[in-house]
């Protein structure tokens, strides 16, 4: 008899399709829907997993309607199945719904408390704007982008709008305006591809025929557009909190409404490394939405030590003052059940 015929399941031909790697962004590529159905379908709720994400729930839903919400931090050590937690409560709060219907809720096999929550979860919404997810690092843009500038490239991600903060707020003002179809479809009937005519919306040629046609008015020639653009949309480095505050409002708010929110930032203690400023930076911009945007946005964030570990988190203890701690006892149950 060899090993592994002992188990249930033969490891040697157990294939993770995520490679064992929790990827956390807004990806709806085919390739990134199929990994995270498989996650959904292997997720182990139970342990300090299933603890955690009803204490997060459970907290939120007690704060939703108060002035603030108190972030949440979880943390343990790499492969401790942190970012897949975060991963899946994402996935699990706005109900991901896959090409054949098939639901986040409907694939995950879930304790009973965890529906619970969910389904008041649900019902919460229905009062306010639905339910709405953001998720990312902040250290995957550019590196010289703000704190503020990288978060809320995340946000603008979420909602189908462009990362890039003067792209984001050009792209809002055409809808406001109720020119968006429009510009774009004439962009595209001359065939130039709207993406990357947003991406150089500077210098674009296409983008800019189309405004003329469309806001004469305001873009009298072709060639005025690019002065025009760079007044009302100038490049930035940073913003202040009340630009990024006005902008998150403008993003997210729907028929006047502000959805049930929950922004997961992966790795965060990664991201602030050795850094004071960028610590300093994260507590400042959390904060400032926190108090602001009210009870309705959850932050989530992730790190290896606990958020009282090390003394460059130490500023963050006061906003992230929900905590989940993962240990390898949780991780030994996942791979029972998953691999063996």
């Amino acid at each position: 008899m060899l090993n592994r015929d002992i188990y249930q399941k033969d490891p040697s031909t157990r294939k993770l399709v995520n490679e064992g790697v929790a990827s956390v962004n807004d990806e709806q590529t085919d390739q990134a829907l199929s990994v995270l159905r498989y996650e959904l379908e292997t997720f182990v709720c139970d342990g300090q997993y299933e603890i955690g994400m009803s204490h997060i729930l459970e907290t939120y839903l007690k704060n939703v309607d108060q002035a603030q919400q108190p972030a949440v931090w979880v943390s343990g050590f790499f492969g401790s199945g942190k970012s897949h937690l975060v991963k899946m409560l994402r996935a699990l709060w706005i109900d991901t719904e896959f090409e054949d219907g098939a639901t986040a809720r409907g694939i995950a096999t879930l304790p009973q408390s965890i529906r619970d929550h969910l389904r008041e979860l649900s019902t919460q919404a229905k009062r306010h704007g639905g339910v709405h997810a953001a998720s990312g690092t902040l250290g995957s843009g550019a590196s010289d982008k703000s704190v503020r500038l990288a978060l809320l490239g995340i946000l603008f991600k979420s909602v189908g709008l462009p990362e890039q903060y003067p792209v984001a707020r050009f792209v809002m003002w055409l809808k406001h305006e109720g020119i968006y179809d429009t510009v774009r479809d004439h962009v595209q009937q001359n065939g130039f591809d709207w993406n990357e005519e947003l991406d150089n919306f500077y210098v674009a040629e296409g983008l800019h025929e189309a405004l003329v046609k469309t806001k004469p008015n305001l873009f009298p020639s072709t060639a005025s557009c690019i002065d025009t653009l760079n007044n009302l949309y100038p490049y930035a480095q940073d913003v202040s909190s009340d630009e990024m505050l006005k902008a998150i409002r403008q993003a997210l708010t729907r028929d006047g409404k502000f959805p049930l929110t929950v922004v997961v930032l992966d790795e965060v203690q990664q991201f602030i490394g050795p850094s004071a400023e960028r610590s300093i930076e994260v507590q400042e911009a959390v904060e400032a939405i926190c108090k602001n945007i009210g009870g309705k946005m959850l932050f989530v964030g992730t790190g290896q030590t606990a958020v009282t570990g090390v003394a460059l988190l130490a500023r963050l203890q006061g906003r992230f003052t929900v905590r989940i701690e993962l240990s390898d006892a949780d991780v030994d149950a996942v791979i029972r059940q998953v691999i063996l």
